[in-house]
């Protein structure tokens, strides 16, 4: 065979190649089943838009198409798993919201350029995102002007401070993550706070930093705490409501049921690594009541009640995820719990939570005694 006839020869297979490729994935596409959830990355995906002669949408519908072909071509799943195996082999976080951390340590965020998703943590974990003068003055205005409000109602008010996991575990982020502040918003905003009102602030992050010795506190594979920081942090909390409640709570720590389990964490998951060895501890609660949840299926995103018939007190909770490791001890020194998703808003509490309390059963006569607002901080 001369050299010629081997030239066309590869000339029709590389043509014949490029086109497998091409068509490979709308073929695959057209056999498999299509999905509306990526079990992968565990999102709803892009939904078929629809086509309408209208201008508005005419104009849109090429992007929300493209949209949704990048979601449903054939293989994808198969491809991106592929992908993120490749990364993973190489060292390399084939999640953009993901930073490898030292000895198996995941953390929420990155230092790309341009990166601000969730709040922008990494930003937060070298110190660069700080408050100026204003907005502390602001914070503090907005913070005591609350705190009035509330006591005129009959209510005590309390701020809570949640810290996040490269706070409290910074030594294992990666060297490259280093500090261009000494001080961080977290201790301004403190500072601040305590030298310019009277609000009642519950910051978590020393005592955690001097109890992480004993045992690990942070899930590696999560972005959240286990039950030996909510442990340590529910019994603090607990000492500052006694101050104003002294007979009504009762601040004590719980033996916690130690174990370990196999289920990565939500920042596992985001890398495609679904086999995670983390400490479970559980708390063991021997005597008081059950908490009872109405409505029983609202979501956790929902507002709902928590009741514990034996307790006193009514309260309002402000939270976030961190939360959900605390509920199981608010909920049994509490007679009513009304938690709600988010930070306090001024409106939602003045219009409808109060309504929704009044559904449930409870007037302004009959009064919340409380009020925590809970923020996650760096």
């Amino acid at each position: 065979m001369n050299s010629r006839t081997l030239y066309k020869l590869n000339s029709i297979l590389v043509s014949l190649m490029f086109l497998v490729t091409i068509f490979a994935s709308l073929i695959v596409g057209l056999i498999e089943d299509d999905s509306s959830v990526s079990t992968l990355e565990k999102r709803t995906l892009a939904g078929f838009p629809p086509f309408e002669l209208r201008g508005g949408s005419i104009k849109r519908f090429p992007g929300l198409f493209d949209d949704y072909y990048a979601d449903h071509f054939g293989g994808r799943e198969w491809l991106s798993a592929t992908y993120r195996k490749i990364k993973l082999a190489l060292g390399d976080s084939p999640s953009p919201d993901v930073t490898f951390g030292k000895d198996g340590w995941l953390f929420l965020g990155s230092i790309k350029h341009g990166y601000n998703n969730y709040n922008n943590p990494m930003g937060d974990a070298r110190n660069l995102d700080l408050y100026s003068d204003e907005d502390l003055q602001w914070v503090a205005s907005y913070m005591s002007s609350m705190k009035k409000w509330l006591n005129d109602q009959g209510i005590e008010y309390l701020f809570i401070l949640l810290p996040n996991k490269h706070t409290i575990y910074s030594e294992f982020l990666p060297d490259y993550i280093q500090k261009v502040n000494p001080r961080s918003s977290s201790d301004q905003l403190v500072d601040y706070i305590r030298d310019h009102t009277d609000v009642t602030l519950v910051d978590l992050r020393q005592r955690l930093l001097e109890s992480k010795q004993g045992q690990r506190l942070y899930s590696k594979s999560d972005t959240h705490w286990n039950h030996y920081a909510a442990q340590i942090a529910q019994y603090d909390i607990f000492k500052s409501i006694a101050g104003y409640f002294p007979k009504a709570v009762k601040p004590q720590h719980y033996q916690l049921r130690s174990g370990v389990s196999q289920q990565a964490g939500d920042l596992a998951g985001m890398i495609g690594v679904h086999d995670y060895e983390e400490l479970a501890p559980n708390p063991i609660f021997k005597q008081g009541c059950i908490p009872v949840k109405h409505p029983r299926d609202a979501e956790e995103t929902d507002i709902f009640h928590v009741t514990c018939d034996s307790a006193q007190l009514k309260t309002l909770i402000f939270r976030d995820s961190f939360f959900n490791f605390l509920k199981p001890y608010f909920s049994r020194q509490f007679k009513q719990i009304t938690y709600v998703w988010g930070q306090m808003d001024f409106e939602i509490l003045n219009k409808r939570v109060f309504d929704l309390m009044k559904d449930f059963g409870t007037s302004k006569s009959t009064k919340i005694d409380s009020i925590f607002d809970s923020l996650l901080v760096p």
